[in-house]
Order: C-alpha cells, then sequence, then structure tokens
C-alpha cells in the first residue's frame, strides 16, 4: 500500500491507497467524507462500516480515521 499526504479544503489528508488513483477521484472521495461528517471523532467513534463511494464508473470503500483515508477501488 502507498500513502501520500493531500491538502483539500482547507484540511491535510493522509490517502493510503493499493491502486493508482487520479487526482479528481481523491477530491470526490474527500468531497463525499466531508459530507458525511467523517472527520468528526465522535462520528468515527460510533461508526464501525466503511464508506461506500461511486465517482464517475468507479466504486470505492472507504474507511477513516482521524484523518487518515484508506481507499480501495471495488
Amino acid at each position: 500500500m502507498d500513502s501520500i499526504p493531500f491538502l483539500h479544503a482547507g484540511r491535510a489528508f493522509k490517502i493510503i491507497f493499493e491502486d493508482d488513483l487520479a487526482f479528481t477521484e481523491v477530491r470526490a472521495i474527500l468531497d463525499h467524507l466531508l459530507a458525511q461528517n467523517a472527520f468528526n471523532l465522535d462520528v468515527q467513534g460510533s461508526r464501525i462500516e466503511s464508506y461506500s463511494v461511486d465517482v464517475e464508473k468507479s466504486s470505492f470503500q472507504v474507511w477513516v480515521s482521524a484523518m487518515d483515508v484508506v481507499v480501495q477501488r471495488q
């Protein structure tokens, strides 16, 4: 697995992934997670499941821990 730091919407994230991701995919995934309030520690503490995120013709399973985002292409 690879990881990269990624600045988006004024926040710093660490994206962890196996398959190459386009910047547009990363931004769309982060926008989806931000809309779901996924980076709120109270939400993270109460949520066990991953997020399913569809971007254009791709689907992703995404896990969030603090500001770390693990992305797996489906």
